[in-house]
């Protein structure tokens, strides 16, 4: 299934094994996750590879924290003040409570920047200005009709009020508009927290349905592709493999 679609590479070390090579082109992704949980640094890091490995430029809108805080605590030594001196990343602060410009924000900037890869963050923090559960999906699916005549790999970000594997987004319906969800999870090995990572679903290809963990290494994430791990809270010893069908 999907062996021979067009792929968009995350370029994040040990994901795109999971992913059979990559994230279907043009499609959506949600990363969901509590808060710690490196949801920032994997959609900085997709776009990050973009340019420095795959030639795509990229777009990260923000409606929480401005340039300077984003790149102030990033944890590798990247050089993206050089790639957005050179134009191939753009990072845009936008209020949300002007949400309803939204759209023309995206297809403006995309189209400046020329950006094949777009990181919105976060639906969490955009909901919180719009009226309704009605109005949030209504405002989703307008983005992702925009992404997609725009020919983006769209990263959108949300965050979870905790770190249980079967909590996937704060509304309930980011994960059935995005083409693909993928959870980070917090879990726990005796007093030290740990770093989780789950495929829920990607459209149009076969995925790994297996929790794995990643770390932070010098030069980006790693995900241990090869190892899986028990959820959190769950220290059993005879739990073996978990998969998302474990969770639903």
């Amino acid at each position: 299934m999907g062996d021979d679609i067009e792929r968009t590479p995350t370029g994040i070390e040990g994901l795109d094994t999971l992913l059979h090579g990559g994230i279907p082109k043009h499609h959506t992704v949600f990363v969901s996750g509590p808060a710690g949980s490196g949801k920032t640094t994997m959609s900085l890091e997709f776009l990050y590879k973009g340019v420095t490995e795959y030639n795509e430029n990229g777009l990260y809108i923000s409606f929480e924290e401005t340039q300077d805080e984003l790149l102030t605590d990033l944890p590798f030594d990247w050089d993206f003040e050089g790639l957005i001196d050179q134009g191939r990343i753009n990072i845009v602060k936008y209020d949300p409570y002007q949400y309803e410009d939204i759209i023309g924000l995206i297809r403006s900037n995309v189209k400046e920047t020329e950006a094949e890869r777009v990181v919105i963050d976060s639906l969490t923090a955009l909901s919180l200005y719009v009226d309704n559960v009605k109005d949030i999906r209504k405002l989703i699916l307008d983005m992702n009709e925009q992404l997609r005549k725009l020919q983006t790999t769209t990263m959108y970000i949300g965050e979870i009020k905790s770190s249980k594997p079967e909590e996937i987004s704060r509304f309930g319906v980011e994960e059935f508009i995005a083409d693909g969800v993928i959870t980070l999870i917090l879990g726990q090995q005796g007093s030290e927290l740990t770093n989780q990572l789950l495929i829920r679903k990607m459209r149009g290809t076969d995925h790994d349905r297996k929790i794995h963990p990643f770390k932070f290494q010098d030069d980006g994430l790693k995900v241990y592709a090869k190892e899986t791990s028990i959820p959190s809270g769950d220290q059993s010893q005879n739990k073996t493999s978990p998969s998302a069908d474990d969770f639903f």
